[in-house]
């Protein structure tokens, strides 16, 4: 199950809201997502949360969000219409089931009919052997499609060598990081923010004078991830760090340290330690990966700027989330189990 809950809501995509007709929730290249269609969905994926989590998901998820029940629902919406998307695209492209997935799929849903506590629990959740078949065979859909989508982005060697060409060298390289971004995960004032700049700027110019730079680092750095080793961030290729933060490093000549450096997360005071040339023939499987997922990312991206996507957001508001179980009180039983527990110990105790 989590196989297949992972290939549905995995991916999120930014769409447009134009209101659409009254019987559905929305509308993908014209072909409606009716609100009959849409609960079923919202009691699969309930389900799955509580088979996945337990009961008690539904306490811990109004702590961090009280509007929990909408969010759900326009996740679940979100993830309706890019599966609609992808499996059109499937269908126009003659794209089969996976069969030896959906094979798999139909076997854990036999397992789990068979199961008295399972078929309980969907028996409560209204999940039916329809809906489980239905999901299935989406699934195993979905997973041909990014087979397929996989195979067809697959580079050749012209296309493999342009690329490592353009991204044949790594870099090793440090940082010190000063942080604009407040306790409470706000980004600081504008007068908090140029103080901080200020001390930025102090500690690279301490830092091109010549004074240690790991030294710098572990007394300075907000990085938790790397102020222990002195602001040492590793061997990294190119896009992997934020843009600005990746030209300035690679703008660099071996021992240099770069002007302070803006990004999202605060200001960056860099320093360039090695250049790392990479071997072809040793690279060559990791390019050709990386390389694959861009193609692959970039048709996707096709499909969804292609889509027409209508989304009727009053009509999804008066969608019922429907009922949620209670959290059973383990605790509770637990104490309980433990105070017989004793009590039986001593009742053996009196015996002897």
């Amino acid at each position: 199950m989590k196989k297949i809950l992972a290939i549905l809501l995995a991916c999120s995509v930014a769409l447009s809201t134009v209101a659409c007709s009254g019987g559905s929730v929305a509308t993908v290249d014209g072909k409606s997502i009716s609100k009959s269609e849409f609960k079923k969905e919202l009691k699969l994926n309930k389900w799955i949360y509580q088979m996945q989590y337990g009961d008690g998901i539904w306490k811990q998820m109004e702590m961090q969000d009280k509007n929990y029940k909408e969010t759900i629902k326009k996740n679940v919406l979100e993830s309706l219409i890019q599966k609609k998307l992808y499996l059109s695209h499937a269908e126009k492209n003659k794209i089969k089931p996976d069969e030896k997935m959906l094979k798999q799929y139909k076997e854990q849903n036999k397992k789990m009919l068979e199961d008295k506590n399972t078929k309980k629990s969907m028996d409560e959740a209204g999940v039916t052997e329809d809906m489980l078949d239905n999901y299935a065979k989406d699934a195993a859909t979905l997973a041909a499609f990014y087979s397929d989508l996989e195979k067809k982005s697959a580079p050749n060697d012209k296309e493999l060598k342009e690329y490592y060409d353009k991204n044949n060298k790594k870099i090793d390289a440090s940082h010190i990081l000063i942080s604009t971004t407040a306790k409470d995960g706000k980004p600081v004032s504008e007068k908090e923010k140029a103080e901080l700049k200020k001390k930025a700027e102090e500690i690279q110019k301490k830092a091109k004078d010549g004074e240690d730079f790991s030294k710098l680092a572990k007394e300075n750095s907000q990085d938790p991830g790397s102020v222990a080793k002195g602001g040492e961030l590793g061997e990294f290729g190119k896009g992997v760090m934020a843009p600005a933060f990746e030209k300035a490093a690679f703008n660099l000549k071996e021992g240099e340290v770069s002007d302070v450096v803006e990004t999202q997360f605060g200001y960056h005071i860099i320093k360039l330690n090695k250049v790392v040339n990479i071997d072809f023939e040793k690279a060559k499987g990791e390019l050709k990966t990386t390389l694959t997922q861009e193609k692959a990312q970039k048709t996707v991206s096709d499909i969804q700027s292609k889509a027409k996507i209508k989304k009727d957001e009053e009509a999804l508001k008066k969608i019922d989330f429907g009922k949620i179980p209670e959290a059973k009180n383990t605790e509770k039983k637990d104490t309980n189990n433990k105070n017989s527990s004793t009590q039986s110990k001593k009742d053996e105790e009196k015996k002897k």
